[in-house]
């Protein structure tokens, strides 16, 4: 599964410095935007909000995750002109940003060399991002804290981590709003389509211990760590929903060099679609829940060209309903 396409969803909820800060978007936005007054439109916010969004992010120098190494950037010429083919668009009676963006990976330098001429050469140095065209969906309602987060990506390459630091650092506002805390979500059709057609192919932990963990005091390797990976793989079938919850609790508990693999770092897997029988990622969190990944030729058709964006959009927007069901309550009480 080389260059597949898959969608992430993630609950992005404010976060207001104070009990008696008013926690909703509409009054983050309207901070925002520097106009409190009580009679502006909500379509006024959003737009107003939209505007600032693509001034932040439709800049000269791309909008970066030193950390992961990782950039993203707007290509976005007017947002208010119907005419323009833009690649983001805003939905003011539904308060949704989506659209495409420009994004991948930098910070190594290698040689970039055609398979035609292998005489022609560039180099690519350590600033200079090797991009591709992601989309992204966000559903900000106005009279909620809550907001929907959709991030498409590849099994090979994702921005999910720079698209995050963004919405982490725009939804704030000095003395109201520190950074909101954003975690991922698995829409329930979704977990559901995972118990009843895939199995698990393989269980890996990975954490650094420390040198004298790994090898003992008796051998003088001065101080530093070592990536300690274990792999958990069945040598015929794979596990399936019911056999997971069963088993997960001593693989949880079994040990390496004093250690519970339960207390790793980092705990993932791979999930098998008995159905297509494409395999996918999933991460493994504290509460043993497995969340998997969407992979987005289950649901839609992929030619791996511009068209697919057309359906990653309708899908979006499809499940974008379900997640809505479900994250919102009806007649919520909003926060204060």
């Amino acid at each position: 599964m080389a260059h597949e396409p898959k969608l992430s969803a993630f609950i992005i909820k404010l976060n207001s410095i104070g009990r008696n800060v008013e926690k909703t978007n509409r009054n983050l936005f309207k901070n925002k935007i520097g106009n409190t007054s009580d009679n502006l439109e909500d379509s006024f916010i959003f737009l107003e909000i939209c505007s600032k969004f693509i001034r932040t992010l439709d800049t000269e120098q791309m909008y970066s995750d030193e950390s992961t190494k990782k950039s993203m950037t707007a290509n976005q010429l007017d947002i208010e002109n119907d005419d323009i083919n833009t690649n983001i668009r805003f939905h003011s009676t539904s308060y949704i940003i989506e659209g495409i963006v420009e994004g991948g990976a930098y910070g190594k330098k290698r040689r970039k060399t055609s398979t035609t001429n292998k005489h022609l050469k560039s180099e690519v140095t350590e600033r200079d991002a090797i991009t591709d065209d992601f989309y992204f969906l966000i559903y900000t309602p106005l009279e909620s804290d809550k907001s929907i987060l959709l991030i498409q990506s590849y099994t090979d390459d994702n921005i999910d981590s720079v698209m995050k630091k963004f919405w982490k650092n725009f939804l704030t506002h000095p003395s109201l709003f520190r950074q909101p805390s954003i975690t991922k979500y698995i829409p329930k059709n979704i977990i559901e389509d995972f118990k009843n057609g895939a199995t698990i192919s393989n269980l890996t932990y990975s954490t650094e211990i420390p040198s004298t963990s790994l090898l003992g005091s008796s051998i003088d390797f001065q101080t530093r760590n070592f990536k300690v990976t274990v792999k958990i793989e069945p040598t015929k079938d794979g596990i399936t929903y019911s056999e997971f919850d069963e088993i997960i609790t001593p693989i949880e508990n079994s040990m390496f060099k004093n250690l519970r693999l339960g207390v790793f770092n980092k705990k993932k897997g791979a999930l098998k679609d008995n159905e297509t029988g494409k395999s996918s990622p999933f991460q493994l969190d504290n509460n043993f829940a497995i969340k998997p990944s969407i992979i987005l030729s289950k649901y839609i058709t992929i030619n791996h060209d511009d068209s697919d964006f057309i359906r990653i959009k309708d899908y979006c927007f499809e499940i974008l309903e379900n997640i809505k069901q479900e994250v919102y309550p009806r007649n919520a009480v909003q926060e204060r």
